[in-house]
C-alpha cells in the first residue's frame, strides 16, 4: 500500500507542476483573455497518455507505472473542474459559441486522443514483438 501511494504521489506532484506551467504560459501567451487553451492542451495530452498507459497488461511493474502515470500524473495534470468552470463562465456571459466550441473540442479531441494513445500502444507493442523476434532469430543463428 505504501509503495502504491508513493508512485501515485510522485506522479500527482509532477502532473500538478506541469499543469501549472502549461496553463500559466498559455494564459500569458493569450494575455489572460479568450479561449482556455491551457485547459484544452492538458486535457488532450492527459487523454493521450491515459489511452496509452491503461492499455498495458496488468502486472506488478505495470501496475506501479499505471498508478504513477494514469492515476497520479494524469489525475493531477488534467482538469475537468476547470473545463466545467470555464464553460459555465461562457454560459453566464452569454458567449454561447465559445461555450459550444469549448465543450465540443474538449470532448471530441480528448476521445480522439484516447483512441490515438491506444493505437500508439498497439503499434509500439507490435514493433517491440518484431524486435524481440529478430533478436531471438539472430541469437539462434549465432548458437
Amino acid at each position: 500500500m505504501a509503495t502504491n501511494i508513493f508512485y501515485l504521489s510522485v506522479g500527482a506532484v509532477l502532473g500538478a507542476i506541469l499543469r501549472f506551467l502549461v496553463t500559466h504560459f498559455s494564459s500569458e501567451f493569450s494575455h489572460h483573455r479568450g479561449f482556455p487553451y491551457g485547459t484544452l492542451v492538458v486535457n488532450i495530452t492527459g487523454s493521450l497518455i491515459v489511452g496509452f498507459v491503461l492499455t498495458w497488461k496488468t502486472g506488478p511493474a505495470n501496475d506501479h507505472f499505471r498508478l504513477f502515470a494514469a492515476t497520479g500524473f494524469c489525475g493531477a495534470f488534467t482538469t475537468f473542474s476547470a473545463f466545467a468552470y470555464e464553460s459555465m463562465g461562457y454560459l453566464r456571459d452569454g458567449r454561447f459559441g465559445t461555450l459550444a466550441l469549448n465543450v465540443v473540442l474538449n470532448n471530441v479531441l480528448c476521445m480522439i486522443a484516447v483512441v490515438l494513445g491506444m493505437y500508439l500502444h498497439s503499434a509500439a507493442s507490435r514493433d517491440a514483438i518484431k524486435l524481440v523476434s529478430r533478436i531471438a532469430r539472430a541469437v539462434q543463428e549465432l548458437v
